[in-house]
């Protein structure tokens, strides 16, 4: 495994962390990762480096879903999905051991 295969291109980092043009030269202005000129003209990346700065940005990242506590009746909707063969089967039961037994 050469050199080159350690280097990621400018999308490929873009891709890979989930960021904008703008954000990524953030975070090259501030440091937080080294961009390397190839031939003097092309931008790469080490990825190791860029690994490292998505563990770290990975959990305040602003494109992660934030999990809803479900509300009353969504746990009542949850509850007859599940359940619902066996409240209409218990009830059947019942309405003809009813009708059966009132005789």
């Amino acid at each position: 495994m050469g050199p080159m295969n350690n280097l990621l291109t400018v999308e490929e980092v873009k891709n890979y962390l989930a960021v904008e043009q703008q954000e990524l030269e953030r975070y090259i202005a501030q440091g937080k990762l080294q961009a390397y000129k190839i031939g003097g003209t092309f931008l790469r990346f080490r990825k190791e480096e860029v690994l490292n700065l998505r563990f770290e940005i990975q959990p305040s990242s602003p494109r992660r879903a934030v999990k809803k506590s479900a509300g009353f009746f969504s746990h009542i909707t949850d509850f007859w999905r599940f359940n619902n063969f066996y409240i209409l089967s218990t009830l059947a039961v019942a309405a003809a051991l009813y009708f059966i037994l009132r005789a």
